[in-house]
């Protein structure tokens, strides 16, 4: 069965924001009594659930106050009115919480259309005197919409209305005996930390990656199958060579295959305000997988602050204390990710040294890093990165760095660069100064198109000039990096740093805006990223013109995470003037209108 347009709209209210108290559509009435998770299947694949009704969708119009012309509640209204039939809907909590999830019980395969939307009730009878509300042969089932063409069903469960497609109605017939017959439910499932997140958040949305293996792995593994056949076609003789290489494509499904046996669910839950929307996603992972040992690793407390490392102006910049073990897992699932992206390209006693110094690299580091990712327009690179870590070993970090050289100084480089459509040389030069008793390592990576007279030969040209130009140096246990079109005199920035103890205090710019994250410094990763200056440096790359708007204070978007107990949980805050800031950009490179002049008169008509 086909919906019209018009279904979609009408469902789409109720799914996402139905009965949303903006802009005074009802009193609020107080909120109903019940935990609808109690309700929802513990199978459920999906579930959105939207608390406080009233107060979120008026903190989500504020956040979107100049940047949109018309906020969710206009819209909500108007369908609202059309589908009850009357302005303001009768019987129908604005103040509780509401539910979305997928799929209802029921139904021998996967069925888009069989979702079910949660609606608080003040008063069921009261609902029924809406005029578009009409009663059914079933007990308490009902059918919502024109008299002639009802769009919706629905059967009151406790304080909630269970809404569905009308096509779903026997499913609703059944709904009090799979709610009232001891089946586990979603708030079973999850653990109190979860269940804590989607009761105070004012949005949490839900996915069950297990349910999602069972359901569409048999589906997703067909379609690979498929893809492989065409792709192994497209590499017969004859025909013209296309897509990934092999080993690449072997490597994603394996990464999705690992991640639905692995990941048991994922969550985020979104807290709008008019300054900011705060974001926390969750990652958790099945006990006793390598997904839950990896999530598991979290480290120590760090022995040395890196904090005042961080570097104001950047696009990106942050701080991570990782442990060992969870830095040479992370390096490991890289390499393997490097081996297939370049497959047969390299041969394999290179890649097993590539494989042997990654891991030896991994085990160097103590876990403790800084970084910045600066823009410096108008030199080439465009760009400059810096970076502190804390090793183990000082002399064992020599030794590698020594391997890498002599690895890539061969033909390594070369070949990898081929791939691409470079020509690209590695040179390591030891001792290139010594800067206040500190000797400074230079390390020169040549860069040019194999074809200088193309438009990306040009752009590569225009972008990098010769090459990279790094600066390495040690002082005491601490790695000192930088890359830039100056890295000799950064590098010494950072060693008068380094010898004085590190940075007296965190920048001005990179406090202001991780406040916006409690306590986001106690964290085991944490930054901000400037989305602002990640597009004005992409003018140097693109020819197109960028309009210069400057970041305000405190408009980063700042980020927090941390590893521990099987689960990755971050926390995210995009401030409001982040947004305006790129909308500005947006509008400005839009083509301005030409405005009319009006046809010059001749002389006849002028003496007229």
């Amino acid at each position: 069965m086909r919906y019209s347009g018009r279904f979609r709209k009408a469902l789409s209210v109720w799914a996402l924001l139905f009965c949303l108290c903006a802009g005074g559509l009802v009193p609020a009435a107080q909120p109903a009594s019940g935990d609808p998770l109690r309700i929802i299947p513990a199978d459920a694949l999906v579930c959105v659930r939207l608390n406080k009704l009233t107060d979120t969708l008026g903190q989500m119009d504020q956040f979107l106050t100049g940047i949109s012309p018309v906020g969710p509640s206009m819209p909500v209204r108007a369908q609202l009115a059309g589908l009850l039939g009357q302005p303001e809907p009768a019987g129908i909590n604005m103040a509780g919480d509401i539910a979305v999830f997928w799929p209802l019980p029921g139904g021998e395969k996967p069925d888009a259309k069989r979702i079910g939307v949660l609606v608080p009730l003040s008063d069921f009878q009261q609902f029924l005197t809406n005029p578009n509300v009409h009663k059914t042969e079933g007990p308490d089932l009902v059918r919502i919409g024109p008299q002639e063409k009802p769009l919706v069903a629905g059967v009151p469960l406790g304080n909630y209305l269970l809404v569905t497609p009308v096509a779903n109605q026997l499913t609703l017939a059944e709904a009090k005996n799979w709610t009232s017959g001891g089946a586990a439910s979603l708030s079973q499932r999850l653990g109190a930390q979860e269940l804590k997140r989607a009761a105070e958040a004012p949005v949490w949305a839900y996915a069950n990656i297990q349910i999602a293996g069972k359901m569409l792995g048999p589906k997703w593994q067909e379609g690979i199958k498929e893809f492989q056949k065409r792709f192994q076609a497209m590499q017969a003789p004859g025909q013209a060579a296309g897509g990934p290489p092999q080993g690449l494509m072997e490597m994603w499904v394996s990464m999705v295959n690992s991640f639905l046996q692995e990941i048991q669910f994922l969550s985020l839950t979104l807290e709008p305000s008019a300054a900011v929307i705060r974001l926390a996603p969750v990652v958790a992972a099945v006990p006793n997988t390598e997904a839950a040992k990896i999530l598991s690793m979290g480290a120590s407390a760090p022995s040395t602050n890196l904090t005042g490392y961080m570097q104001t102006g950047a696009i990106m910049t942050g701080v991570a204390n990782l442990s060992p073990a969870l830095l040479r897992s992370v390096t490991l699932k890289r390499v393997e990710l490097t081996s297939a992206l370049l497959g047969p390209s390299l041969p394999k006693p290179q890649m097993e040294q590539f494989r042997k110094l990654a891991m030896d690299y991994a085990d160097v580091f103590a876990g403790e890093m800084a970084w910045s990712f600066l823009p410096v327009p108008q030199s080439k690179p465009p760009f400059g990165f810096r970076y502190v870590a804390t090793i183990k070993d000082r002399q064992k970090f020599s030794d590698v760095l020594d391997q890498s050289a002599k690895l890539m100084s061969g033909n390594t480089l070369a070949d990898l660069g081929k791939m691409f459509g470079l020509k690209m040389q590695f040179e390591l030069q030891r001792n290139v100064e010594s800067y206040k008793d500190i000797r400074v390592d230079a390390i020169r990576i040549a860069l040019q198109s194999t074809d200088a007279n193309s438009p990306q030969g040009q752009m590569i040209q225009a972008a990098y000039g010769a090459g990279l130009d790094l600066r390495l140096a040690v002082v005491n246990n601490l790695l000192l990096y930088t890359l830039s079109a100056d890295a000799a005199k950064d590098i010494h920035g950072l060693i008068d740093q380094a010898k004085a103890g590190g940075p007296g205090s965190v920048p001005e710019e990179i406090r202001t805006n991780l406040q916006q994250i409690p306590d986001a410094m106690k964290s085991d990763f944490f930054g901000i990223y400037n989305y602002v200056r990640a597009i004005q440096m992409m003018g140097a790359f693109l020819p197109i013109p960028i309009p210069n708007v400057a970041s305000k204070p405190g408009s980063a978007i700042a980020f927090a995470g941390d590893i521990g107990d099987g689960r990755l949980q971050m926390n995210l805050a995009i401030p409001k003037q982040q947004v305006l800031d790129i909308k500005e950009i947006i509008q400005g490179m839009q083509p301005k209108k030409l405005e009319k002049t009006p046809p010059q008169k001749s002389q006849s008509q002028r003496e007229l």
